[in-house]
C-alpha cells in the first residue's frame, strides 16, 4: 500500500513492452531495483507494466541490452495532475475558488436542530436561541455556547438543562424539560360514564355507588356520586320532615368520588372486498432525474429530460439552499423518480374475499379500542347484497375497559 502511495506522489507511467526477451528484461529490472507492478502479458511477445517515473531512463538501457522496446501509453500520479492544472489556469482558479468557498461556507451554522423536547415547541427554542446569537448563518468562530445556554434556560421556564453541540455546519440544541407535578385536586366531584356499557366490576374508593354490577349505563350517567347523604339516625325523619321538630338535620357531605368502574363495551367495524381486483402496480423499473432549478428554470444534470415510460408514477424531492443572513438563495436541487407501472386485473376467490373483508372490519374496530382495554370476544357477520361483486362484513369487538371519568360536582346542596 505504501509503495502505491509513493508511486502516486512521485508519478508513474503505463508501458507496453515488446520483444522476445520479456522475462529477461523484467528480471534485470527487478535486480537493479526498478519497481514494476500490474504486469500483464498481452501476447507471447507483448506485456503491459507500470513503472515509476524515475525508472524510465534505467529501463531504456535494459531494453537495449535485451533487444526489447517499449512505449508509454498512460501517465498517472500527482506530478502529471499538477502539470495539467498549470496548463489550464481557469480550471486551477476554479478549483482554488471552490475550495475557498467550501472553507468559508463550512465556517457558518447552516442547520439548527432541537432534541429532547416533548412539550416545548422546537421553533420556540430556535427563536430564543436566535435571540441569543445562535441562528442559521451564524459564524462558528467566537460562538459563546455557555451564554446561549444560560439565556435559553432563563427565557424558557420549562427547561431544566441545555447543551449545545456543533457538528460540522449543524448546531444541535439538546434540552431536558422540567417535570411539573400537577397539584392534587380535592374538589367535590362525581364519577360518570364516558361511554355506554354493561357494568362488570365496581370498586368504590371514595363516594357512594349509584349503579351496581350487571346494570346497563349510558354515556354521562353518574356511577359514583360525591354527594353523600347519611342514613337517618334514630329519632330522625327523612330529609325535609324535621323542620317542625327539635332534632337537627344531618348535613350532606360533599367529597371527591373515586373508584374503578369496568364495563363491557362494544365496538363496530366495517370491511369490504371486491371479487375483481384491478388497478396499477409498479414493475420494478425506475429512472432518476436530477435537475437544478434557478429562478424557475430547470437544468437537467442527470437522467433523461422526460419519462422513458408510457405509464408511470413519480415522487419528487426538492432541496433548497438555506437562507444566509436573511438572503434567500433561489437555487433548488430537484430529484424526480419515475416508476413504471402496469395495469392488472385479478379474480379473487369468494372465501379469500370474505377473509379479507373480515380482516378489514376487525382492523377498523380495533382502531377504536383503547390501548388498556381487553378484548374478550370477536363477532363478525356477512352483509348480503344480491347481484353485487363486493363482499361486505360487519365485525363487533366485545371488550372490558375502564369507563369512569371524574366530573366536577354541580349539584347545589341547600342547608
Amino acid at each position: 500500500m505504501l509503495y502505491r502511495l509513493w508511486s502516486f506522489l512521485t508519478g508513474y507511467v503505463t508501458l507496453v513492452v515488446k520483444g522476445g526477451n520479456l522475462e529477461k528484461l523484467i528480471n534485470m529490472a527487478v535486480s537493479r531495483g526498478l519497481y514494476l507492478w500490474d504486469i500483464r502479458r498481452v501476447d507471447p511477445d507483448t506485456a503491459r507494466v507500470k513503472l515509476r517515473l524515475n525508472g524510465i531512463k534505467a529501463l531504456r538501457h535494459i531494453a537495449r541490452v535485451t533487444r526489447c522496446r517499449f512505449r508509454i501509453t498512460g501517465k498517472s500520479g500527482l506530478p502529471f495532475k499538477v502539470a495539467r492544472l498549470k496548463k489550464s489556469k481557469t480550471l486551477l482558479a476554479g478549483a482554488v475558488i471552490s475550495a475557498l468557498l467550501v472553507y468559508i461556507m463550512s465556517s457558518f451554522i447552516w442547520f439548527v436542530e432541537v432534541r429532547g423536547n416533548k412539550n416545548i415547541p422546537a421553533d420556540r427554542v430556535e427563536k430564543i436561541a436566535g435571540e441569543a446569537g445562535l441562528a442559521i448563518g451564524t459564524l462558528k468562530a467566537g460562538l459563546n455556547k455557555d451564554s446561549i445556554e444560560k439565556y435559553i434556560r432563563n427565557e424558557i421556564p420549562g427547561v431544566a438543562w441545555v447543551g449545545i453541540k456543533i457538528t460540522g455546519t449543524k448546531a444541535i440544541i439538546e434540552i431536558a424539560e422540567k417535570i411539573i407535578i400537577p397539584p392534587v385536586d380535592n374538589s367535590p366531584a362525581n364519577v360518570v360514564a364516558e361511554k355506554a356499557g354493561l357494568i362488570q366490576d365496581l370498586l368504590v374508593l371514595s363516594g357512594k355507588p349509584v349503579v351496581s354490577e350487571g346494570e346497563m349505563v349510558r354515556k354521562g350517567d353518574v356511577l359514583i356520586t360525591g354527594c353523600i347523604t347519611p342514613e337517618p339516625k334514630p329519632g330522625e325523619k327523612p330529609d325535609g320532615e324535621n323542620r317542625d321538630h327539635q332534632v337537627p338535620l344531618t348535613p350532606v357531605r360533599l367529597v371527591r368520588a373515586k373508584g374503578i368502574v369496568r364495563a363491557k363495551v362494544w365496538y363496530e367495524g366495517y370491511g369490504e372486498c371486491s371479487l375483481v381486483d384491478q388497478g396499477t402496480k409498479r414493475t420494478g423499473k425506475e429512472t432518476q432525474v436530477v435537475s437544478i432549478r434557478v429562478f424557475g428554470k430547470a437544468l437537467v444534470i442527470k437522467g433523461p429530460k422526460r419519462s422513458p415510460y408510457r405509464d408511470f408514477v413519480t415522487s419528487t424531492n426538492i432541496k433548497k439552499l438555506p437562507e444566509w443572513r436573511n438572503i434567500n438563495i433561489p437555487v433548488e436541487v430537484v430529484t424526480t423518480n419515475y416508476y413504471e407501472v402496469e395495469k392488472y386485473r385479478d379474480i379473487i376467490d369468494i372465501s379469500d374475499a370474505k377473509s379479507r373483508a373480515r380482516d378489514k372490519a376487525l382492523a377498523g374496530a380495533r382502531t377504536k379500542v383503547p390501548s388498556d382495554a381487553r378484548i374478550v370476544r370477536e363477532i363478525s357477520e356477512e352483509i348480503f347484497a344480491r347481484g353485487s361483486n363486493i363482499i361486505r362484513v360487519k365485525a363487533v369487538l366485545e371488550v372490558i375497559e375502564e369507563i369512569g371519568s371524574t366530573e366536577p360536582l354541580k349539584q347545589e346542596v341547600n342547608p
